[in-house]
């Protein structure tokens, strides 16, 4: 495995919240919030842009492990180095700003973004630029006149349906924590928004069954905005799609991820179903790649609140069954938070928040994949 930190010399004393994804030129992008503190009117959003090298070699007793993960035949990387530019901030907000959100479409790059010193009134704003980011336009609110808390994707990136029907995970965090869909059929120009999704509070364990055993600790937890510690339910949706059939998982504050089903592309949804998978009250991502496989990185840990350690990468299948739990990609005390995943055909990227302090990235290829596998899906 390749790992290595962003930020050579960070330009703020906190960072956090990343997104990562690859571009048509083979580069990669990733983007967060920094400031002194999360929630401080002084945070803005950064991104870098990362140049891999990779060493490859043509194997072909390696083709058999691909093809259980990822389409077509390439070179297989052996080893990797990536230069990152230095952090560049590209907004100037009077309120804080948080969670930027990529989405690769076309020739061009949207990067969504929230901002406001209130998470319960928070605005969405998008910025355009080409696949090279070097110049990018003005911010501009993605809904006009929204006033809800935020619409469009609020952690993780938007998917393309086949119809090209845009399709993002967006939830608010207004007393009861709710879910939803927004979708867009005009290239992101315009977005409706589905019903809201929540979870049934009254037949939920009440809040101390559902606490830790014991209270919480401030000296243990998360350095986060106070305002994150007041809700109950399911945020910060992720997507993807398995044969016509849209899945939606969630964060939730009940020790589990929660997940959802849309058969009319996002705009109606099943009732929110407890799964199997220990959330712990944060972040995480999944991606399925053009092979069918899903990816998920998370912190595989029970509880509100839990500890943000160890960092873990899972394989399901396409319909989110049987997950395998295959790496871990951190594992020592401290937090290691927030992933955000992409691939290209060399292998499988993930960043993260690196205690605050810094935004890491790690690297594996489709055959050290294999290798760490305890199983084959066949």
């Amino acid at each position: 495995m390749f790992k290595q930190l962003i930020c050579k010399s960070l330009p703020t004393a906190m960072c956090h919240g990343s997104c990562l994804t690859a571009l048509p030129n083979g580069s990669l992008l990733c983007v967060w919030f920094g400031g002194s503190r999360e929630g401080a009117a002084d945070t803005e959003i950064y991104y870098s842009v990362g140049r891999p090298r990779y060493s490859v070699k043509r194997d072909k007793e390696q083709d058999r492990y691909r093809d259980h993960i990822h389409d077509g035949h390439v070179e297989e990387a052996i080893s990797v180095t990536c230069e990152w530019t230095e952090p560049v901030c590209v907004t100037n907000m009077p309120e804080a700003c948080w969670n930027p959100v990529l989405l690769v479409q076309h020739e061009h790059v949207l990067l969504f973004f929230k901002t406001g010193n209130r998470i319960a009134d928070w605005k969405t704003m998008v910025m355009l630029s080409r696949a090279d980011p070097i110049y990018w336009g003005q911010p501009r609110p993605l809904v006009a006149g929204d006033s809800s808390g935020g619409r469009g994707p609020v952690r993780t990136k938007p998917v393309i349906l086949p119809s090209g029907r845009i399709c993002a995970g967006g939830s608010l965090e207004r007393g009861d924590w709710l879910s939803f869909c927004d979708y867009s059929d005009t290239y992101g120009i315009s977005w409706n928004r589905s019903a809201l999704l929540g979870l049934n509070l009254l037949n939920l364990p009440d809040e101390g069954e559902a606490a830790p055993e014991t209270p919480l600790d401030p000296e243990f937890l998360p350095p986060i905005s106070s305002q994150s510690f007041n809700g109950r339910g399911v945020i910060q949706p992720v997507l993807w799609q398995d044969k016509g059939r849209l899945h939606m998982y969630m964060r939730s504050t009940e020790g589990y991820i929660y997940s959802s089903v849309s058969d009319d592309e996002g705009q109606h949804w099943t009732n929110p179903q407890q799964t199997e998978l220990y959330n712990n009250n944060s972040g995480f991502d999944v991606i399925r790649t053009p092979g069918g496989r899903l990816f998920m990185a998370c912190n595989p840990v029970k509880g509100n609140w839990g500890a943000r350690t160890p960092l873990a990468l899972f394989m399901g299948r396409e319909d989110g069954s049987r997950w395998e739990m295959f790496f871990r990609v951190e594992k020592g005390e401290g937090e290691f938070s927030y992933p955000s995943l992409t691939y290209t055909f060399n292998g499988l990227w993930v960043s993260y928040t690196y205690n605050r302090e810094n935004i890491a990235v790690a690297f594996l290829t489709w055959r050290e994949i294999a290798q760490c596998r305890k199983f084959r899906i066949v």
